[in-house]
């Protein structure tokens, strides 16, 4: 019957960090925060129109306050354009390479997607305004980065966006 007080007992004083120390991480990984920091889209314009691609180069920064190092396993996302008024779907953005993030660190996750006419159809007139004439737009990354901690997988949402042309 004593040890059944026993753990309660354990966890009042040492805490659940103590038992779970990936609980430490997961706290540490809620506390980064994304930028877009870079998107270079080139339009590759080709006849007839559906050989055209679209190639962009997303740098994401990733700034980590916390006494912790982490390791993503996986970073991706979906990429949007608003642009006249209207939200477009780009595409989906996976960045391949796990990152390391230094405790009290800044790292930068790099990637280029080559999408071609076919998937953006509903896009490629504000796409083409954005890119070829500079016209006001906004660039947003909703994703997720992934983690595994002593064989505990968990995630983390984020959001962030880049404005252009203005």
């Amino acid at each position: 019957m004593r040890r059944l007080w026993a753990l309660p007992a354990l966890v009042l004083l040492v805490g659940c960090e103590a038992i779970n120390p990936a609980l430490r991480y997961e706290e540490a990984a809620r506390q980064l925060r994304f930028t877009l920091d870079r998107v270079e889209p080139r339009l590759e314009l080709a006849f007839p129109l559906e050989q055209s691609r679209l190639r962009i180069r997303l740098d994401v920064g990733v700034d980590n306050p916390s006494d912790q190092r982490l390791r993503t396993r996986r970073v991706a996302g979906d990429l949007r354009l608003t642009a006249q008024d209207a939200d477009h779907a780009i595409g989906a953005v996976s960045f391949p390479e796990g990152a390391d993030l230094a405790p009290k660190g800044r790292s930068v996750l790099k990637v280029e997607v080559a999408l071609g006419y076919g998937d953006l159809k509903e896009a490629w007139g504000p796409l083409s305004g954005a890119i070829l004439r500079r016209e006001p737009a906004t660039w947003n990354l909703a994703g997720e980065a992934r983690f595994e901690v002593l064989g505990i997988e968990f995630g983390v949402p984020f959001r962030t966006r880049k404005d252009s042309g203005r």
